[in-house]
């Protein structure tokens, strides 16, 4: 994706272009994510109460990343450990085990997760959320005030099939 401008439109509010573009970036990153071969979810994890913003962005990517993270949420599992194990990967920024919390945005407010655990109706009524299409994580940190968003896609047995069939 490229973005030209050549000043014919004169001058514009700089902070109304920043938004703008961010806006338009954001979106692309959305779609870039939701059409990845054989997906069937679009995953945002947010990372916040992080000590900084490299260590919000730095673990929100190992978890966006994380192939069992995204197992998981292709079949609906709303297993902790997944998403615990995706963030203790990050050495550089190591997490206390009792200040994450997950939280799962669900219609009508968010369900948490935490490392005291949760009942089984509540993993259910998680498990019935990542049932659907777009799939929306904040993981707290508990560390500070940063946060950082990413986007990624699920691991499905289509993903794994349309990308072993061919050499490119």
């Amino acid at each position: 994706v490229v973005a030209l401008a050549g000043g014919r439109a004169g001058p514009v509010d700089a902070a109304a272009f920043e938004a703008a573009l961010c806006d338009a970036a954001q979106e692309l990153a959305r779609a870039i994510a939701r059409d990845g071969e054989g997906a069937t979810k679009l995953i945002e994890i947010t990372v916040d109460e992080a000590p900084s913003a490299e260590a919000a962005l730095a673990i929100a990517k190992a978890v966006v990343n994380s192939p069992l993270v995204k197992t998981a949420i292709h079949g609906a599992d709303p297993n902790w450990g997944r998403f615990v194990m995706a963030v203790g990967k990050v050495f550089a920024h190591p997490v206390p085990l009792e200040n994450l919390r997950i939280a799962f945005a669900l219609p009508g407010g968010p369900l948490t997760i935490t490392a005291a655990g949760q009942s089984e109706e509540v993993l259910g009524r998680i498990s019935t959320y990542l049932a659907g299409d777009t799939v929306r994580i904040t993981l707290s940190l508990g560390q500070g005030s940063h946060a950082e968003t990413v986007w990624g896609c699920d691991l499905s047995a289509e993903y794994v099939r349309v990308n072993a069939e061919y050499t490119t």
